[in-house]
């Protein structure tokens, strides 16, 4: 039941312990820093799914309360099923099979079981998730690798990477707090610290070899080659060494297979029980579907019997409807051509009557006798209009112009508010610092003491030295230099002795807590935000005077445009015209609504009508529904002999499972849930494991010694200055390397101590985010010498 891909899993732990020197030719983003997020995702997916099944469990055990006994037995033996999917060619199978022996030892509660299993498969998911996650941090953080084209850049590329770490550290922290109970393999998780701690250490060693032989070299110069081929004898050798280690890993592996192997077999009773289970329980489905197939038809059969027994009646009835519908559709068509006539009729007189009044409307549009005094209204409204719309326009243009502002203050506290909001979200407990009267800032103890902090002229007399808390041993310029940028450039142009220093610190203002700059700009933003309703309401305001500004204008119009179609000698010829047309459309409303009555009718009639004749070409004929019984019973009697095949089948998967029922209950209670029966295998594998680690950490030192061999011997192909270079990212790879030895150190001796897997990993990723956290800020500082060295350089 067990594989082990060899080649996938040697690449696995070849992965998660390799250590790159080729700093000075690689500067692309590190693939275990991206393995990091595959797996912070992976993670994630595997935590969502422990919880759901979680819930899933609390439901079924409401009611089996047996089953959570059970179950917490199995919780307990959960280090070793991690342990054993560990060596498992799929961890998801390894944790299915585990479970299983667990639900049908606890034989109880359907659903308790299914709830079981599917917690058992995700939290073995999930652990495995956790530690793969866990090495590979440990990876990234000793691998920092790309090419770097001055010592400032590698500088400040060895910061972003810490910063990067540090975030990715930061983020694992907050996951592992959330899931503080998840099992890992303690003896797992050692073996991983003390495999980074063996190549940590032998990274070391290797780098100040290399920088020990290149500062020798750089002090006393002499003919390259010698170097050179040092170098390349040593890679030479290093191939030897890589070849015989593979041979022992591979010993090892074949080892790891056959314990693998062993342990599957004892599993062959499950096996062989499992499968007659199913068979047994499918052919019961089968047999099952069929007997649920019988029914159905059977039922069927009686219904179309009855139709047979009332097929005359149900004729007759039909027969009748139509008869009557007809009857009543032939009646409604008589009413509806009589209103047909009377609305026609209606239509003529009305298309009359309006005739008529559009004659006399057209002879009093001739009479314009009020038509002066119409146009002398309009022309006085229109004088009015032009004398007062461009006021308020302006009016409109100055509100809008207004708006315009608010909306840009709103964005302008946007802004400030979005800036202090990041800053409060990356350190909420923080406290801002501001430059004072010199522009620099300095170095601060907490976020209530100001510190004296200086810059010292280095021992070059051409640039300072890293802020620090020491005075230098010279002359204190703090006051004869107004700010910190006039004793810089004095410095730098060796205006000043080595030693001459300048206080940034004593003078910085305190900025504030995060948390109230963050309470400021919110209050600002929600200011900025209530200004606008006034505002808008102003323009809407002026928008309405605007518009409603012509309004007696177009009364004016309208009274016009009445006068000259009214007032005239024609009033009284129109008014006989109008009362006409009132009577005409009178008549013709009435006969209109009849006609609509009398279509309804006609369209209700007529829908009877042709439901009665469906109806009647619907209805079964005896010879139609006595064809489908009889269809039923040959499928009745098909699916009745096949439930006769079917039964013998289930009598002898029964008779199957209950012969194999005690020995595999033998087998399950001899296991104890895996933990008793199988210990011997699993401390074997286990020790295996361990070992394969251990070799798989020192095949990863050989390489990575390797590596630095080869940049060593292209070192040496290069000319002086780049030598400098090449040296200045070595040191800089030993400080990273030491610096994640300190960190896997520290890890190691808390879990030492500790020996909860869970809680030992979260204080080493505790540990690893305070050391990042103070290396990246030495880093920084470290970068500014570099950057003043790399400006030296290019001087010179």
């Amino acid at each position: 039941m067990k594989k082990i891909k060899r080649f996938t899993v040697v690449l696995m732990i070849t992965a998660l312990f390799s250590t790159s020197f080729t700093s000075c030719i690689d500067n692309e983003v590190s693939p275990l820093v991206e393995a990091i997020y595959s797996a912070q995702a992976d993670l994630m997916a595997a935590q969502t799914a422990v919880q759901n099944a979680e819930a899933n469990l609390l439901a079924a055990q409401a009611a089996a309360a047996q089953a959570q006994a059970d179950y917490t037995t199995a919780q307990a033996a959960q280090a070793d099923a991690i342990t054993a999917g560990i060596i498992a060619d799929d961890a998801y199978d390894a944790a299915v099979r585990e479970q299983q022996l667990r639900t049908l030892a606890a034989q109880t509660d359907l659903n308790v079981a299914n709830a079981q299993n599917a917690l058992a498969i995700s939290q073995a998911n999930f652990d495995l998730e956790m530690i793969d996650l866990m090495a590979q941090i440990e990876a990234a953080g000793v691998t920092l690798a790309a090419e770097y084209a001055t010592k400032y850049s590698i500088a400040m590329t060895h910061a972003n990477n810490t910063l990067s770490q540090k975030l990715t550290a930061e983020a694992s922290l907050a996951t592992a707090q959330l899931m503080l109970n998840g099992n890992v393999s303690w003896t797992y998780f050692l073996a991983q610290l003390e495999a980074t701690v063996f190549t940590n250490q032998a990274n070391i060693t290797a780098l100040e070899t290399a920088i020990a032989d290149l500062e020798a070299y750089m002090q006393d110069p002499s003919t390259p080659e010698a170097q050179k081929t040092m170098w390349e004898d040593r890679v030479a050798e290093l191939d030897a060494l890589l070849a015989a280690k593979d041979a022992e890993i591979t010993a090892k592996m074949n080892e790891i297979t056959a314990l693998a192997d062993l342990q599957a077999s004892r599993d062959e009773i499950v096996t062989r029980y499992e499968n007659a289970l199913a068979d047994l329980e499918d052919a019961q489905a089968d047999k099952q579907d069929f007997l649920d197939d019988i029914a159905l038809a059977e039922a069927d059969i009686l219904m179309w019997q009855d139709a047979i027994d009332s097929y005359p009646a149900d004729l007759a009835a039909a027969e009748d409807a139509v008869a009557t519908a007809q009857a009543n559709y032939d009646a409604a068509l008589v009413v509806y051509n009589d209103a047909v006539s009377t609305f026609d009729d209606a239509d003529a007189a009305l298309t009359t009557a309006t005739n008529n009044l559009d004659d006399l409307n057209a002879a009093l549009a001739l009479l314009d006798a009020s038509y002066q005094t119409a146009i002398a209204n309009l022309a006085t409204e229109q004088a009015l209009y032009d004398a007062g719309i461009a006021g308020a326009n302006a009016d409109l243009v100055a509100a809008q112009a207004n708006l315009a502002a608010g909306v840009d203050a709103v964005d302008v506290a946007q802004a400030d508010y979005d800036a202090k909001l990041a800053v409060f979200e990356a350190d909420p407990s923080g406290f801002v610092w501001e430059a004072g009267v010199n522009e620099a800032l300095g170095l601060h103890a907490d976020a209530t003491t100001i510190t004296a902090s200086y810059y010292v002229v280095n021992s070059t007399d051409d640039g300072v030295d890293a802020l620090t808390l020491t005075a230098g041993t010279g002359i204190d310029h703090t006051g004869t230099y107004g700010t910190y940028a006039a004793f810089l450039a004095d410095a730098t142009a060796g205006a000043l002795a080595p030693g001459d220093y300048y206080d940034v610190g004593t003078d910085d203002v305190a900025g504030g807590t995060n948390a109230d700059r963050l309470d400021a700009a919110v209050v600002a933003l929600t200011a900025a935000q209530d200004a606008i309703q006034p505002l808008q309401d102003a323009v809407d305001a002026a928008q309405l005077t605007v518009d409603t500004f012509g309004d007696a204008l177009a009364a004016a119009l309208v009274t016009f445009n009445e006068q000259k179609d009214l007032y005239d000698n024609q009033v009284a010829l129109v008014i006989a015209a109008e009362d006409a047309l009132a009577t005409a459309q009178a008549d013709y409303d009435a006969a209109d609504d009849a006609l609509t009555t009398a279509d309804n009718a006609l369209t209700t009639a007529n829908n009877a009508l042709t439901t009665a004749n469906n109806a009647l070409a619907a209805l079964d004929t005896p010879t139609m529904l006595q064809g489908w019984i009889d269809a039923a019973n040959a499928d009745i009697a098909d699916w009745e002999l096949t439930i006769s095949q079917i039964q013998p089948l289930i009598d002898a998967y029964q008779a199957v499972v209950d012969g194999l029922q005690a020995e595999y209950d033998a087998y399950i209670a001899s296991t104890g849930y895996i933990t008793s029966n199988d210990a011997d295998i699993e401390a074997q594998l286990i020790t295996a494991w361990n070992e394969y680690y251990a070799l798989a950490a020192e095949w990863t030192a050989l390489d990575n010694e390797q590596a630095l061999a080869n940049n060593m011997v292209n070192v040496y192909t290069d000319n002086l200055a780049d030598l400098a270079t090449g040296l200045a990212s070595l040191q800089a790879d030993l400080a990273t390397a030491m610096n994640s030895l300190a960190n896997a150190q520290a890890a190691l001796a808390e879990g030492q101590v500790d020996e909860a897997a869970a809680q030992a990993y979260i204080t080493y990723l505790q540990a690893l985010v305070d050391t990042l956290e103070a290396t990246y800020a030495s880093q920084l500082a470290q970068a500014d010498e570099y950057y003043a060295l790399m400006q030296a350089a290019l001087a010179s």
